[in-house]
């Protein structure tokens, strides 16, 4: 047999081998099967072509889950604090097909939910498929059924067509693939969310099992609105994009409620809607982002991806960012800011700029706004197709910040700015999926957890916790490994924002997973737990307190 590690296939381990010694960066398992590579094998005809699977960084992160649904008590190395009960649930995209068709992006895979029980000490794990009418539609009929985020179903004819696209404008032909975040309301509902309106399913925390879907009990109408919304004890609070008339309707909903409000509307200044994924939220006032990366009637009608799928790249029509009170829905004020590229929002919080600046008799009020900021670049929604992502080493990782708006009220600003909060060496010039300590939404607060790049890598492969104040970051790695949304949970009574653990979930390079529990602290391993096999990249979660699970 030829010597592999040259060879193609095995990429990945030709960048951590020097003069055939295995590199220190490689874990012991990793090690032995890339010398195992190496080894002569008189039995096999050396001039047969062998295939050898590529491997790559978190391997089963962007496979179709291995099981459909499995549960099982976890053996744990280490020791899980005793004050940490509940139930982390996780969402993410995890089947990635519909009969033989393999969809080709990481948006379009159906929901796989994970669900993570801390009770004393001890770990229950379980998945499950979130039973969607896109997912079951797939499941039946072997096809995709429904429009998801980069692809369309193929039609046999032209009447076919016409009528997926009038029932575009009803909204019956978009998917309901609830495959992005997962939410836990004031009164304790549990809803999976996407970004379409209807894809809003309810379920149960303790099994997985699925409800049902939603409904909003008004006549707001809306097919889309944010991925991500507000949510506290008391209410509810997302933006519904507007198409045709471009703008932002705010919309509340009380705890208890299926029932949307109105709160006020904003009106664009580019041409279409910017492309709002998230948003951020003050103790007053709603921060409701413009960007330059936009929604696009004319690529949602198309029956192939354009080069941004559904949206559409316009650094002429520049960035803006719209401030809307809260309570009465008045636009307060309206900036323009250097262009932007975010998924998600970090935080935003107000202060008081000064006493001895006063602007006819009032305080000025700057509001801090902080996301993950990938330099205006949206090429970062092309590199997450999975064929991207299953190239190692492939296209470079672009770089991302902690990009911090600064907007300043009552003294006629007319521009907010945009830098960096922290060196983005410090994590590795890589960041998104990020959280905080939940008790500082909306309030200044100092840490931020996320993930993070351990480079060279084409994807965010460590976790880091970024101290805002210090402009410092602590980070942890895994060689080979992918981790997921590091998930910030804070001990009952604690005074310190840090005080309390991060869960996260981390596929490694041969096929395997496990879970990690991290000091907020520190920032140092308390706990880990492996998998039965690696699982497909998650997205987002939320924290059920006190929740036994149901099987």
């Amino acid at each position: 047999m030829p010597n592999l590690v040259h060879s193609k296939p095995c990429v990945f381990y030709y960048h951590h081998l020097r003069n055939s010694k295995i590199s220190s960066s490689l874990s012991a398992t990793a090690a032995s099967q890339a010398q195992q590579l190496t080894v002569e094998d008189p039995a096999v005809d050396a001039a047969a072509p062998q295939a050898v699977e590529q491997r790559y960084p978190g391997l089963n992160s962007w496979k179709t889950v291995k099981k459909e649904e499995w549960e099982g008590e976890m053996q744990v190395q280490g020791a899980i604090p005793t004050w940490l009960n509940g139930t982390y649930l996780r969402n993410g995209p995890g089947y990635f097909k519909a009969g033989d068709h393999e969809f080709p992006h990481l948006f379009d895979g159906y929901s796989t939910l994970v669900r993570l029980n801390f009770e004393n000490g001890k770990l229950t794990a379980g998945h499950a498929q979130l039973q969607s009418d896109a997912y079951k539609a797939a499941k039946s009929s072997g096809k995709m059924n429904f429009r998801e985020f980069a692809v369309v179903p193929k039609h046999a004819n032209f009447f076919q067509r016409i009528g997926e696209l009038a029932g575009m404008a009803m909204g019956t032909t978009l998917t309901d693939n609830a495959n992005t975040g997962v939410i836990r309301l004031g009164d304790g509902r549990v809803v999976c969310l996407t970004e379409t309106v209807k894809g809003s399913i309810q379920i149960d925390p303790r099994n997985l099992k699925t409800i049902g879907r939603f409904i909003y009990e008004d006549n707001l109408g809306g097919l889309i609105h944010a991925a991500h919304p507000y949510v506290d004890e008391k209410e509810f609070i997302t933006l519904l994009p507007d198409l045709l008339n471009p703008g932002y309707t705010a919309v509340s909903m009380v705890a208890g409620s299926n029932k949307r409000k109105i709160i006020g509307r904003v009106n664009c200044n580019g041409p279409a809607p910017g492309w709002v994924h998230s948003f951020a939220v003050t103790e007053n006032y709603i921060v409701i982002p413009e960007m330059p990366l936009r929604y696009s009637v004319r690529n949602l009608l198309k029956a192939e991806p354009a080069e941004y799928f559904k949206l559409e790249w316009l650094p002429e029509s520049g960035a803006w960012m719209h401030i809307m009170d809260r309570k009465t829905g008045k636009v307060v004020t309206c900036v323009e800011v250097p262009n932007f590229v975010t998924f998600h929002f970090i935080n935003a919080y107000e202060e008081i700029t000064g006493a001895d600046e006063l602007l006819h008799g009032k305080p000025c009020i700057r509001i801090i706004v902080d996301c993950c900021e990938h330099e205006a670049n949206p090429v970062i929604l092309k590199r997450m197709t999975l064929e991207e992502l299953r190239s190692y080493p492939g296209k470079v990782l672009l770089d991302a910040r902690v990009g911090r708006f600064t907007i300043t009220l009552h003294d006629g600003s007319t521009k907010g700015s945009l830098e960096a909060a922290v060196p983005p060496v410090e994590h590795g010039a890589g960041l998104d999926m990020n959280t905080i300590n939940p008790r500082y939404v909306s309030r200044k607060y100092r840490y931020i957890y996320a993930c993070g790049a351990h480079r060279p890598c084409n994807f965010p492969n460590s976790l880091t916790k970024i101290d805002l104040e210090e402009k410092t970051a602590k980070n942890w790695y895994h060689p080979g490994g992918i981790p997921t949304e590091p998930f910030f949970v804070p001990r009952p009574g604690a005074v310190a924002e840090d005080d309390g653990v991060v869960i996260s979930l981390v596929s490694d390079d041969n096929g395997g997973g496990f879970i990690i529990v991290l000091n907020g602290s520190d920032f140092t391993e308390l706990a880990r737990a492996d998998l039965p096999y690696g699982l497909p990249y998650g997205l987002h979660g939320c924290w059920v307190p006190g929740q036994v699970p149901q099987i």
